[in-house]
This record gives C-alpha cells, structure tokens and sequence, in this order.
C-alpha cells in the first residue's frame, strides 16, 4: 500500500506530490518514528527489578514491532529524585520509579500510606489500598502522570547503630529523614529528635560520614541500598509502610497509539501487579538476612510505643489542618482504619514486615 502511494505521488505534479505525501503520511501512522520511554531509577543495575523492568521493555518492544521501547537508568546515574522529575519536566527524562516519601512531589496525596505509625499492621494496610488505590492513581492521572499500580515494599523499619528501645534513646541521635517527606520530618521533631533530611541517593555517603547513625527503611531497601552494612540494630516496631510506583510523563505516554498503550499498561501493570504480591514475603526473607547478617532485633517498651503513636497522630493532624494532604482523603482513610478495627479488634502490634 505505501509503495502504491508513493509511485502514485511520482506521477503527480509537484504541488499535488507533496500533497499526497502529507494524506499518505496522515492515513497510515505505522509510518510513525519509534517511540523511546527513558525512565530513572535508584535500583541498582542486575537487581530483581532492573531485570524484571527490561524484561518488560523487551515483551513492550516485540508486542509493538519497535514502534515502542523503554530503556531505564538504573543505580541513581540520572541524580535524585528532584533532579529526575526536573529533567521530566524538561523532557529529558519520560519518567521515574520513585518510593514513598518521594511522591508528594507529583501529587500531594499520593504518599498518604506512609505516614509514620498510622498502620498497625498489613491487613490494616490491605484494606485501606482496595478501596483507596484506584483514587491516588486517578488524582495522579489529574496531576498529569501515568502509573501502573503501586508496588508495597512491606513495613519499614528503625536500624540504628545503637538499641532504640525508648525515646531517650533516640536523643542526640542523626536520624534520616526523605528530603520532601513533610510528615516523617513533622513525626520526628514531635517526638523530640532533630531529623536529617536529604535524597535516598546520600543516605549511604550519611552513613559513612557520620552524618547519619539511624535509618527508617524496609529491610528489603536496606539490603538492596548495601545501607545494612553500616547498621548494628532493628528496632521491631513498623515505622510506615513502603511502596515504590513508576510515574510517566502523561504528555509522552499519550503519544503513542493507543494499542501501544494498551500493550504499555499491560505489561508494566501486570510486573507491578507481581512486584505487589511478592513485596511481603520478599521483606520478610531480607529481615532473616539482615538478622542472619549479624544485625540485632531489639523490643521497644510498650508504653513507649503508645506514647510515639499518640504524639505522632497529634503530629499527622497538625499537617492536615495546614493542608499539606487532602483532609476530605486523610479523614476517609481514618474512617476505613475504624472499620476495620472494629471489625477485627486487637493490639496494636507490629504485625510483620
């Protein structure tokens, strides 16, 4: 057909060659120039999820004849997380794999399952995300950013080279905290300590320097960041649940065909779907090793823990009346967390990784 076109157009005088080169061009978009999707990420190369990630992008590649592909950054070469999303908006970058603590910075409500201590445990956090997910990624969509479904990383965890068993002895302590995260920064100074804030990309250079000497972060992030091996202590308390998200520029997404898209959305919702379910167990496994390693489980005081949940709730509500999230959200997931305790009554424990 498109040889047939161009013969014709041949044939044609020059004004209307050029014109049956413009319809030709118009009626058959296959002729279109590949699409590339370049995506930043902290992962490290040969990780489970570069590796799970391109395979995706091959499987993007065939199902679209090169019409589509991916190829992603790994190990933090394009820098952190506000660099990666001003090189998105600039067009350097199509999109990211970000983590909560970082969200916020694409829609304001999207990292609203970590806030700290607001989970007793991961039924608790199952619950809240089949009735709330399906909204953050709507608001996401109305931020202009394409998601493929958020992947839980499990509970993170305090790791610290001392025992932190009560609040004395978090005192004097550096404590890290994710640069943007305004509620992790707001926990900790209600609590008493002075946080350290700064991109996941520094974390490991704070450790090494003494810049940093506790940590809050899923064993599964401590082992794959190499952060473990500057830790001593795991303090078995579930600081706030983690889960991590690919945000696409919706611009550059919706420059594709839409059956490219189809296929895009496919694919990526269907590894995240994966990356999900296997999240937990994944956490569990790196918390043996860690344990394994040589790092030590120590139990916090109970009226300890009551005592930071109380401060840090007090803590949670102070930023919502400053509109930090949306409180109409914020107050709905209180409302299902009351469901569900009351439904499922009992302690507040930990609950597992």
């Amino acid at each position: 057909m498109k040889n047939s076109t161009v013969t014709t157009a041949r044939a044609l005088p020059m004004p209307f060659r050029v014109l049956a080169l413009i319809l030709a061009l118009a009626l058959f978009p296959t002729c279109a120039s590949a699409q590339t999707l370049k995506i930043a990420t902290i992962a490290p190369e040969g990780s489970a999820w570069m590796n799970d990630m391109r395979a995706g992008g091959d499987e993007i590649a065939e199902r679209t004849a090169g019409r589509v592909s991916l190829k992603f950054y790994g190990g933090g070469v394009q820098g952190n997380d506000r660099q990666v999303q001003r090189k998105m908006r600039t067009g350097q970058l199509h999109g990211g794999a970000f983590t909560s603590g970082s969200m916020n910075k694409f829609q304001r409500d999207a990292d609203i399952y970590a806030l700290p201590l607001l989970f007793h445990s991961l039924d608790e956090v199952r619950f809240v995300r089949e009735e709330l997910d399906a909204e953050l990624r709507e608001r996401l969509a109305q931020a202009g950013y394409v998601t493929f479904g958020f992947a839980g990383a499990g509970f993170a965890y305090m790791m610290a080279n001392q025992p932190m068993r009560s609040l004395a002895d978090l005192d004097g302590q550096k404590v890290w905290t994710p640069e943007g995260d305004a509620f992790a920064f707001a926990a900790l100074r209600s609590l008493g300590v002075a946080p350290v804030s700064m991109p996941v990309t520094d974390v490991m250079t704070g450790l090494q320097t003494d810049l940093l000497d506790s940590v809050a972060v899923p064993p599964v992030g401590a082992i794959v960041l190499q952060w473990h091996t500057r830790l001593k202590y795991i303090t078995d308390l579930p600081i706030s649940y983690t889960y991590a998200g690919i945000m696409l520029e919706r611009r550059a997404f919706e420059r594709l065909q839409e059956n490219d898209q189809a296929v895009v959305r496919e694919v990526l919702e269907g590894i995240y779907r994966r990356f999900d379910e296997s999240g937990t167990a994944d956490n569990r496994q790196a918390l043996q090793a860690l344990l394994d390693s040589g790092l030590e489980l120590v139990e916090p005081e109970p009226d300890e823990v009551r005592s930071w949940r109380e401060n840090v709730l007090r803590s949670h509500q102070q930023q919502v009346a400053k509109d930090v999230i949306d409180p109409q959200l914020y107050a709905r997931l209180l409302d299902l967390l009351a469901t569900y305790r009351s439904k499922f009554p009992g302690p507040a424990t930990p609950g597992g990784p």
